[in-house]
């Protein structure tokens, strides 16, 4: 019995390593998992950590330095004042040649009178970019809080709280009004997290994440309407989603004031109603900011994007940093 059972292992070992060595040399890769768990922000990038990104319109290999930013393709000048960039995977942008990554796109436009830092996050929201930008930006020198939003995709997040048991945790904040708030950290981590970092550096991983993901939405028939619609009339209440974006907001404002540096938001928005709201808090905290879309209109330049997933393309990153520049969101 106990010989059958050690052949059964072995068998199986074989066969994990067969696939996962089918899997990296095939055209079926997916890519590794690009990042760990962190105690303060729930996961956040492998430090000095190359991997590859793929999907049907795109292959890139992405880069971290050893803070897990994207790369930099001008050296750190510690003489210089620092912008930082804070935004979902838009920002983080691992499907963008890293010359042409915004951070990166924004350095040479500025012919590298700053240096910009890149800390952007996938699957992340306003509350943990304020708490990105408390724990993990180190900088002393901070002239400008650059911060990229995306009302739709970002209420729909809050919404969902990406709630599968697939999910790494993540710090959240929540809101009894803008002043009045608790700090919810993540969970501390667990043998799954340990697990999931070690087998996050192979194929086979987010092979089989993406499968689970994909049976576990067939199960549940997972409703994500609202992320992709331009004009989304829904009738459900999204009080409680727009009072922790507004507070997130307001706290990324209020920290800005503090370390005397400048905040400035690009908005990405489709909604015309969401539009309204955002435009008149915006205004009331007395923040910069601009709509993404109507600024390219005015330039007459496009915003381009991958068909397959909507996130921005190499001339897109190009076109925003001109248009950060012709508005004057940096000087």
């Amino acid at each position: 019995m106990l010989k059958k059972i050690l052949i059964f292992i072995l068998i199986f070992i074989i066969a994990l390593i067969s696939f996962e060595l089918f899997l990296r040399y095939s055209p079926f890769k997916y890519g590794t998992s690009p990042a760990i768990y962190d105690k303060d922000i729930g996961k956040w990038h492998k430090p000095n950590y190359s991997g590859y990104t793929i999907r049907k319109c795109y292959k890139n290999r992405y880069i971290f330095n050893e803070l897990g930013l994207p790369k930099n393709i001008y050296k750190y000048d510690p003489s210089k004042s620092d912008v930082i960039l804070l935004g979902d995977s838009f920002v983080e942008a691992l499907m963008i040649k890293n010359p042409n990554i915004i951070h990166n796109s924004l350095a040479k436009e500025f012919h590298h009178k700053y240096n910009f830092l890149n800390y952007g996050l996938f699957g992340t929201y306003p509350a943990q970019h304020y708490m990105i930008l408390k724990k993990k930006v180190k900088s002393k020198k901070i002239k400008y809080v650059l911060h990229f939003i995306n009302i739709e995709d970002d209420l729909f997040e809050l919404k969902t709280k990406n709630s599968t048991s697939l999910s790494r945790p993540k710090v959240d904040i929540e809101f009894k009004s803008l002043n009045d708030y608790k700090i919810i950290k993540p969970r501390k981590k667990r043998i799954y997290d340990t697990i999931s970092d070690f087998l996050g550096n192979y194929q086979i991983y987010a092979f089989a994440k993406k499968s689970i993901r994909f049976l576990l939405d067939l199960v549940h028939k997972k409703d994500t309407k609202m992320a992709n619609n331009d004009n989304n009339e829904s009738n459900e209440d999204y009080s409680k989603e727009w009072l922790n974006y507004k507070g997130s907001l307001h706290l990324i404002n209020l920290y800005t004031k503090k370390i005397n540096a400048k905040y400035r938001v690009v908005v990405s928005c489709k909604n015309d109603k969401n539009k309204k709201i955002i435009k008149e808090f915006l205004n009331k905290e007395g923040i910069k900011f601009i709509f993404l879309d109507e600024a390219a209109k005015k330039m007459d330049i496009k915003i381009t994007v991958y068909k397959c997933d909507n996130h921005w393309d190499n001339l897109g990153h190009k076109n925003i940093a001109k248009i950060i520049k012709h508005f004057k969101l940096i000087e």
